[in-house]
């Protein structure tokens, strides 16, 4: 399962499961290992190109897919169903309990809080995101990611 990611495009964007075979087929070993049913699940990909101190997601502790109504979460509004992360490599991503672990699949739901960590040095990481298609529904059309967002340390960003 060795992805060469700097030879992926950005990823793609809340697509059915063969749509990302169709627009990825280099992923195709790693979703084989996915421990649940592909298809009832909605896909996120992203490759982000790192640079040392960028996160490749939110640094600070939130929740992932929680319902919203004028920008507000309702977590009332939301499901007992799974979600599972997949990472190719650091920098890792921190639940309260641990640390992900890179090259595995990672159950978790709506409630369950973690946070982006920092690169520590120029490197390109992969990240899945499997979402029950019951919290979110695939787009219909337009799934390949257009561009990836990094983060930075207000404090001590410098270019």
């Amino acid at each position: 399962m060795s992805i060469v990611w700097e030879k992926q495009h950005c990823g793609v964007h809340l697509a059915p499961y063969e749509k990302v075979l169709e627009l990825m087929p280099d992923l195709s070993e790693i979703l084989k290992t996915f421990p649940d049913l592909h298809s009832n699940f909605t896909w996120d990909v992203k490759v982000h190109m790192l640079m040392p101190n960028q996160f490749p997601c939110v640094p600070n502790w939130h929740v992932d897919n929680v319902p919203r109504i004028n920008g507000i979460q309702h977590f009332d509004l939301i499901k007992e169903l799974p979600m599972y992360m997949w990472i190719s490599g650091a920098p890792l991503i921190q639940f309260k309990h641990g640390f992900l672990q890179a090259g595995r699949w990672h159950r978790f739901n709506q409630t369950d809080e973690h946070r982006g960590t920092p690169a520590s040095e120029f490197c390109w990481r992969g990240f899945i995101r499997a979402t029950h298609k019951a919290i979110i529904p695939a787009k219909l059309v337009d799934h390949q990611r257009r561009h990836c967002q990094v983060y930075l340390d207000a404090d001590s960003y410098q270019w």
